[in-house]
């Protein structure tokens, strides 16, 4: 065979292996939406003009084509993988076959839909397996003359990365179902941290990073906490809890911390504003039907008199005509033991019923079926979570040196308290590391 015909069925093939992609992408139908995704919308485009042999596409608008396919896949964070790209857009995707794997029901799906996802997941995979040589190559059986500048064309790579393990996708339907039952569908397969703003979950791309570990004391509140989480967790009876106390004694750092221990089993976290109350029930609906388990997060709770949120709130935590969700529990922070701000003239008031009113106010943090208290600690605590902080980071000071400095430094704070501790080491360790005296 001589080397000209050699190469016009290399190129046949090409052109044949193409087309039976294209083919195979037409078919999606369980993973339908993928098929409006930017980069994929651009390789069906790309691949309609290369495969078609009567297109008459002039060879700068079929190289715009493959060249804003390219731009797409560099610029997502998977920097022009194509395998990576796509397979991750598998695992965030919402369709009948991974809702209903996310609650452990592959099994119980009817045949034809779990075929009908394997083919599709066959057909995405064969996306994957169409290189940047292929397409080059493609270009060049239609513009043979233009070679010279087919080759200057910009590259991708098909080869996974980050998802090297897991072979032909089809193939591993099942295993793709497992991973929905452990990790949920969309967004909450990928994010472990929310923002409910405006009826929609925005992802917390930094979350905080602290620990259970990194707080020093409070073990007994703590212990409340973790327990309670972790029979929720595990389907069990469990309350909504308030965290009340003291500024700075680590509320907020110990529900965060429960997020970074536990989103392993399940949990993901969902931090909703007071001003955004009203839409409470709005966003434990949305999240009812995820079989992941979510820890609705209010920081910082105080309510005025007449506050919108205070009754959306009351009604969520008990009162409501519908069931309690079992996937959602709320956790809340508050220096205020009984959430109202309270002033000596609404306390003497005009109304008849004053008691009534009170009453009501106090109602609300009686919902919570657990309240934890964190007060100030003494001295002695305080130096001790200072010291135990900067063992942690492994500083090497004096102990004397440094707790006089860490009581100076309460002093000049006008208090003591677990954050202060850390606002301390924190100035301790960059003066070390800048070479400064303390």
């Amino acid at each position: 065979m001589s080397a000209a015909k050699g190469r016009k069925q290399r190129m046949e093939q090409i052109i044949k292996k193409l087309r039976t992609a294209g083919f195979l992408v037409a078919g999606i139908s369980v993973y339908q939406q993928i098929k409006s995704d930017p980069v994929l919308q651009c390789w069906i485009d790309l691949v309609e003009n290369l495969s078609d042999e009567d297109a008459d596409a002039p060879l700068h608008y079929v190289t715009a084509e493959y060249a804003a396919f390219c731009a797409r896949l560099y610029e997502s964070k998977f920097r022009g993988n194509l395998s990576d790209y796509l397979y991750n857009r598998v695992l965030l995707d919402e369709n009948v076959f991974t809702t209903e794997s996310a609650k452990g029901n592959y099994e119980k799906l009817p045949a034809q839909i779990r075929d009908a996802a394997t083919n599709d997941l066959n057909a995405l995979y064969a996306v994957t397996r169409i290189s940047a040589d292929d397409f080059r190559d493609a270009m060049l059986y239609r513009y043979p003359e233009d070679a010279e500048l087919i080759s200057l064309l910009p590259c991708y790579t098909t080869e996974p990365y980050l998802y090297s393990n897991v072979g032909c996708w089809g193939d591993n339907a099942a295993k793709i179902a497992e991973y929905h039952r452990h990790n949920g569908t969309g967004v909450f397969s990928e994010e472990i941290a929310f923002i409910f703003d405006n009826g929609r979950l925005v992802p917390v791309k930094n979350m905080d990073s602290v620990r259970l570990s990194d707080l020093k004391h409070y073990e007994v509140q703590r212990n409340k906490i973790v327990e309670n989480t972790l029979s929720f967790l595990h389907g069990k009876p469990c309350n909504n809890v308030l965290l009340y106390g003291d500024r700075g004694t680590g509320k907020s750092s110990t529900v965060k911390a429960l997020l970074n221990e536990y989103y392993g089993l399940g949990l993901r976290m969902v931090q909703i504003e007071k001003k955004n109350l009203n839409s409470l029930s709005k966003l434990i609906g949305l999240l009812a039907d995820n079989p992941l388990r979510f820890i609705i997060f209010i920081d910082d709770l105080a309510f005025s008199e007449n506050d919108d949120g205070f009754n959306a709130l009351k009604a969520c935590l008990e009162g409501s005509l519908s069931k309690k969700a079992d996937n959602t529990v709320i956790y809340a922070t508050s220096n205020r033991r009984h959430l109202v701000k309270e002033t000596f003239s609404s306390r003497e008031g005009d109304e008849v019923h004053r008691a009534d009113t009170i009453d009501d106010s106090l109602s609300l943090s009686d919902r919570f079926g657990l309240t934890v208290t964190f007060m100030v600690p003494d001295k002695a605590k305080y130096l001790d979570i200072v010291l135990k902080i900067a063992q942690d980071r492994g500083l090497k000071v004096d102990e004397e040196i440094l707790t006089k400095g860490a009581e100076r430094f309460a002093l000049q704070k006008a208090g003591r308290s677990p954050r202060i501790a850390r606002q301390y080491v924190d100035m301790v360790q960059g003066r070390l590391e800048m070479g400064l005296e303390l």
